[in-house]
């Protein structure tokens, strides 16, 4: 489960692409690539120049692993990217893991191999020093510093560093093969020589000696098959018999000698069937390691619910870190600016720590999830607790355009969205009551986010309600409701009714053809009359012409109130009637038709 999903490797350094996938960031490379390796989905750096790492991934891998079992992976990973030739990331991995475990010896002969092949070999050195201080009884840091210093040149000194080497341990072939090339040449210093200048840098090693000075070395394989009891080329069985590290030290290019190279390959074996037994360990163990406490937001300090990991390398709650945006366009935490990742609009979960949350603590994952459902169907009832936009007069299918930018709005608007109902009420201000007792519900037709949060949304007039209670909401306005109904009629009521009817859309009809250059530009923006509808009483509203007529005229809202709480169709198309006949004959004046002050931005 902590495995890259590209190298098949232990999380090193955790990257959350945009699409919700983790990778090691040195598998990711420099850049993040343009689409992702697993989903194909393309990849964007949101705001920030080079990829950060998870923070909350991170943590889970230091608290889940043990630091041999890190150190060991790193070591792997170091040796895995020399492997491949990239050096650079090798060293930045070495650099970073000796900053972390200054006192790791595995890590500084890495970044001593490394620092080879590199060619900077005084670097190299120094790291190999610092190892045969720290472990002054362990034979491999010896033998790498004769690898480096035969590297610069320096063969008597190179001989001195094999010789303690051998005195540790004696059938160790590697060094006893590199001494028997350098003794063999006719310029090469002499092993007493040799003796002498090792002195008394090396006084209290043990193993075999010559005149109280050098180890025994033979002068000929054959010498040294007489004496070791085997022969001299068996030396990669006994560098493997007595389990030492073996790589060798070269420059990139240069050729290795057959028994080291099988024998580098044979440790980094043995290290990735360590690193699988710690990683199989490791995912037994999530469930005894972790804690919820390791898996909450810390925003709702609650588990997480679809987790989603900013470009910074935090995570949230999906509706948490949508929460704090409709505020401010910053992480909550590192006050990192987040405008491009707004303004993508895209918040897709991290799938690896939704895949930790369900295999370590399923229950409370159910739990958090019908939390969260009880919460939307809460949300999603028409009648209890409606959100409550403050604002303007709408009616019943007629279109109310708005532009939201405030964070409550925002939040309310995104709610409709999610619990799947699109609808909220609309109702004006009045004093005292902070809205009016009845309004229109709105549908959401269309919304367009724009790139700071705003949005424009294209709503649409459904049902007419009456306020029964007021509330509020995480800062915005709620109310219980009952819809209204317009009362039904039948015979000789309902052919009066139609005659009404017919007679005050004639009225309408000339108000839009013969009205004044106000009213003509009013229609200008709100379309044409709509057409008549077969049935009056088809909508628990009547016709939405008469809705229509209603929204452009300049009434008086508290008269716009009176026609719009009414339950009989009679009445309204009455004061309909009445009110066009006016408006044919006289300018537009008096207390029934005031001059109305202009629909707004929201």
């Amino acid at each position: 489960m902590l495995r890259c999903p590209s190298c098949l490797l232990l999380l090193w350094e955790p990257v959350t692409v945009s699409c919700g996938h983790s990778f090691c960031k040195p598998c990711l490379g420099g850049t993040v690539p343009s689409r992702c390796p697993l989903c194909q989905e393309r990849l964007k750096l949101l705001g920030v120049a080079v990829a950060r790492c998870n923070v909350v991934l991170c943590g889970l891998l230091e608290k889940c692993v043990e630091p041999e079992s890190r150190l060991a992976w790193l070591v792997a990973r170091i040796r895995d990217r020399l492997t491949r030739g990239d050096v650079q990331e090798a060293l930045r991995m070495a650099q970073k893991g000796v900053e972390l475990a200054p006192d790791a010896s595995s890590l500084r002969l890495c970044r001593a191999e490394v620092f080879v092949a590199l060619g900077q070999h005084t670097r190299a050195l120094e790291d190999l020093d610092t190892v045969c201080r720290a472990e002054p009884g362990e034979h491999e840091g010896f033998f790498r510093k004769g690898k480096v210093l035969l590297e610069m040149g320096q063969r008597a000194e190179a001989l001195l560093a094999w010789e303690h080497c051998l005195t540790l341990s004696p059938h160790f072939h590697p060094a006893r093969r590199e001494m028997e090339k350098i003794l063999m040449r006719e310029d090469a210093p002499q092993p007493r020589t040799a003796a002498v200048c090792l002195g008394d840098g090396h006084q209290g090693s043990t193993g075999p000696q010559i005149d109280g000075g050098s180890p025994a070395l033979p002068s000929s394989p054959t010498q040294a098959q007489d004496q070791e009891g085997e022969p001299a080329d068996s030396g990669g069985d006994a560098g493997s018999e007595h389990g030492q590290g073996t790589a060798t030290l070269s420059q990139p290019g240069r050729q290795q000698e057959p028994e080291t190279l099988a024998e580098r390959q044979g440790q980094q074996l043995v290290d990735n069937e360590e690193e699988t037994a710690a990683a199989n360990c490791t995912q037994t163990c999530l469930g005894e390691l972790l804690s919820i406490s390791d898996l909450e937001c810390s925003l709702c300090i609650r588990m997480f619910f679809e987790p989603v990991t900013t470009p910074c390398g935090h995570t949230f709650c999906k509706e948490c870190l949508e929460r704090c945006l409709d505020h401010r366009p910053n992480c909550p935490l590192c006050k990192q600016s987040l405008r491009e990742y707004l303004k993508a609009g895209s918040y897709n979960p991290t799938v690896l720590l939704q895949d930790i949350m369900l295999a370590t603590f399923p229950a409370q994952l159910a739990e958090r999830r019908e939390l969260h459902r009880t919460e939307m169907e809460e949300l999603s009832n028409l009648t209890k607790n409606i959100p409550i936009f403050v604002c303007t007069m709408s009616f019943p299918g007629i279109a109310c355009p708005l532009h939201v930018f405030e964070p409550r709005y925002r939040l309310m608007i995104r709610r409709c969205q999610e619990t799947g109902t699109r609808r909220f009420g609309m109702c004006i201000y009045e004093n005292g009551k902070s809205f009016a007792d009845y309004g229109c519900m709105l549908e959401i037709r269309q919304i367009e986010v724009l790139a700071d949060g705003r949005s424009l949304v294209d709503t649409i007039g459904r049902r007419r309600f009456r306020v029964l209670r007021r509330g509020h909401r995480d800062g915005y306005n709620t109310a219980d409701i009952e819809y209204l109904e317009d009362k039904k009629v039948a015979g000789e009521e309902l052919q009066e009714l139609q005659c009404l009817h017919e007679s005050t859309y004639r009225l309408a009809q000339r108000f839009c053809e013969h009205g004044d250059l106000a009213s003509r530009h009013i229609l200008m923006q709100h379309g044409p009359l709509p057409e008549k509808e077969e049935d009056i009483q088809a909508s628990a509203d009547g016709p939405t012409w008469c809705w229509w007529l209603i929204s452009i005229l300049p009434l008086d809202p508290s008269y716009q109130l009176n026609l719009f709480s009414t339950t009989s169709l009679r009445a309204r198309l009455t004061q309909l009637q009445r009110i066009l006949a006016a408006l044919l004959q006289q300018p537009p004046a008096g207390h029934l038709l005031p001059e109305r002050s202009p629909r707004g931005r929201v």
